[in-house]
């Protein structure tokens, strides 16, 4: 609690000593806790003490302002005319009128935990709309007294401690809810990736939480500690994702065969709503061959993801040859063996392939049938000028009407 006001709370020390009845006040340590400010009782009158120690600030409030601040530690009476403001004070104040408020503030860092009362919605790329709930803890200490009690006390009303950390946790809810939606607009984050993302979605909210409580007085020292829970569905659907990624399926072979399971599991849980014994049975059925079907879809899909893989695998010694040439390859006559495109003699049996042009430009050996040369480009192929059929280099007679070639 912020400001206690039973009498009994032991937060005074010494009465009398004085025809005024003056009284003598301390914030008791054990009852600071993790408390930010503590309010006297009653108001001040004259010749009443105030005791100041180092771990906080002694706030004079009257008429919504804030008279002074005693910032050393020390025994303060309001007799003493060495404290200017209370010379000020002396001056309108007669008898055992109230002089001000004083409150208590803690100067030291206090900490404090926050969460969503309420799940987050995350939009994700392959789960849809997902419900978070997050949970961490964060740090703060009031750096400027006299802004923490004008802002907090006068301007907001607020009464107590609890009231005070439950705004700084919606300021802090709130932004965390923008800084989730920035990474995913920035950087595509899904909530399988938040994990990799926790120190920046710290970092990214201690900066835009410290801009916000700032002119409050109050400082965020650090946020962190971050907890994300996904619904149980959600955490399911990830373990699964998890279980068909591990078969080193590309991201397209993933989805399909996780949506093959899915639908499966809906097909499942369709059989088990069937009503009566008979409807039991047959949704049973209907349950068992769902099952065996998309198990046989999903192996089917997996299948043919994997096998580009193996013959990837199984073709990878061969990987220093172009693959066009392994596309558009050539038999040896003689041995029947496998060549590139271009060859002129077997690898296998060193026997001579036929069909070779040699560029009549850059005299370079090029496969039959090229209509240009791979070597300087130059157009190898030219047309007959009376029935337009392609002639090859160095005729001089076309094979189509027999015309003399000039």
């Amino acid at each position: 609690m912020l400001f206690l006001f039973d009498k009994k709370t032991p937060t005074t020390a010494g009465s009398g000593g004085s025809v005024l009845g003056s009284t003598t006040f301390m914030w008791d340590d054990a009852a600071k806790g993790e408390n930010v400010v503590f309010r006297i009782p009653r108001n001040l009158i004259w010749n009443d003490n105030v005791v100041v120690r180092e771990d906080e600030y002694a706030v004079f409030f009257r008429d919504g302002k804030v008279l002074t601040v005693l910032d050393k530690p020390g025994r303060f009476g309001l007799s003493t005319l060495n404290i200017p403001v209370l010379t000020e004070l002396q001056r309108i104040v007669t008898g055992i009128q109230p002089v001000a408020e004083v409150y208590y503030v803690q100067r030291r860092e206090l900490r404090g935990k926050f969460g969503s009362s309420e799940p987050m919605a995350f939009r994700d790329q392959d789960f849809g709309l997902v419900r978070l709930r997050i949970f961490g803890q964060f740090a703060y200490k009031v750096i400027n007294p006299i802004q923490f009690i004008t802002q907090m006390i006068g301007t907001k009303g607020y009464s107590n401690s609890d009231e005070i950390v439950s705004w700084l946790k919606s300021v802090i809810v709130t932004q965390l809810n923008d800084t989730l939606g920035e990474l995913k607009s920035k950087k595509q984050m899904s909530v399988v990736d938040m994990p990799a993302y926790l120190d920046e979605i710290s970092q990214m909210l201690l900066s835009k939480v410290e801009t916000n409580v700032t002119e409050y007085g109050i400082k965020i020292m650090r946020i962190g500690e971050l907890n994300i829970n996904l619904p149980e569905e959600v955490q399911k659907a990830v373990d699964t994702r998890s279980g068909i990624g591990a078969l080193g399926l590309t991201d397209q072979k993933q989805k399909e065969a996780y949506l093959a399971f899915q639908a499966g599991g809906a097909m499942r849980d369709a059989a088990k709503q069937e009503g009566g014994a008979a409807g039991a049975g047959a949704g049973a059925g209907v349950g068992l061959g769902a099952g065996m079907g998309i198990g046989m879809m999903m192996a089917s899909q997996m299948g043919q993801a994997m096998q580009p893989q193996q013959q990837s695998q199984s073709q990878q010694p061969q990987q220093t040859q172009p693959q066009q040439a392994r596309s558009s390859g050539i038999k040896c006559p003689s041995c029947g063996a496998d060549l590139p495109a271009g060859s002129k003699f077997c690898t296998n049996c060193g026997g001579k392939i036929a069909g070779g042009m040699t560029c009549p430009k850059c005299k370079a050996d090029i496969p039959a049938g090229s209509k240009f040369c791979p070597g300087c480009g130059s157009k190898i192929l030219s047309n007959c000028p009376k029935c337009s059929a392609e002639l090859t280099p160095g005729v001089k007679f076309c094979p189509g009407c027999g015309a003399k070639i000039e």
